[in-house]
């Protein structure tokens, strides 16, 4: 199946322009070309950079924050309820009128107490402001080298002053190690984000 899987997947058909195969891409020595197959490199290295940025956010980002005067605000916290905190979780954050109601009954509580609690509750959830500030340094500095970086190895290539330049010789257009190190960085960067999505600030 897994066999099957991979052949499938690897088809020229899928990758390759309408009278190109495989053997015409074949590398020597001197002569590399991009390869699908080289997309999967990026995974590991998106492991890396979780690990890479988690220890700068620790070590970097957080004290710069500190010293730059970022503070988080005190948000008391909501008192223990089993029962608010099963409705918080499985059913609304913002419970309508209605439920409020029949919460506070439940509970044995003012209503105006329920709707601190949730409110209270909801703000606990709320990310502080030093964990947007080490998210956006983070990208801020990746951003930044990448920009440098894209400079440094692009600004004497003819393509990227002239744009017919990128479809001389396609396919086979030798792939550069220096241009296959840096896109395979940026690729790697966006599936760091992807990986740690779950995680990071909530944006509209």
């Amino acid at each position: 199946m897994a066999c099957a899987l991979n052949e499938w997947l690897w088809q020229h058909e899928f990758w390759l322009p309408p009278g190109i195969t495989w053997e015409d891409m074949q590398e020597t020595e001197d002569i590399h070309y991009p390869q699908p197959r080289h997309l999967l490199l990026s995974i590991p290295f998106a492991l890396i950079l979780v690990a890479i940025r988690c220890a700068f956010e620790r070590a970097i980002a957080l004290p710069l924050s500190s010293k730059l005067g970022v503070r988080d605000k005190r948000r008391p916290k909501p008192q223990p309820n089993p029962m608010l905190e099963a409705f918080y979780c499985t059913h609304s954050k913002t419970p309508e009128e209605h439920e409020l109601l029949s919460l506070a009954k439940r509970c044995d509580l003012p209503v105006r107490s329920v709707e601190r609690w949730f409110r209270r509750r909801r703000n606990t959830d709320r990310p502080s402001l030093s964990k947007k500030f080490c998210e956006a340094c983070w990208r801020f500095m990746f951003y930044i080298i990448a920009f440098f970086t894209g400079l440094a190895i692009l600004y004497d290539k003819p393509w990227l002053w002239d744009h017919r330049e990128c479809w001389t010789g396609y396919p086979q257009q030798p792939l550069q190690p220096s241009l296959f190190w840096y896109y395979l960085l940026e690729l790697s960067f966006y599936w760091s984000l992807v990986f740690t999505l779950p995680f990071d600030v909530k944006r509209k």
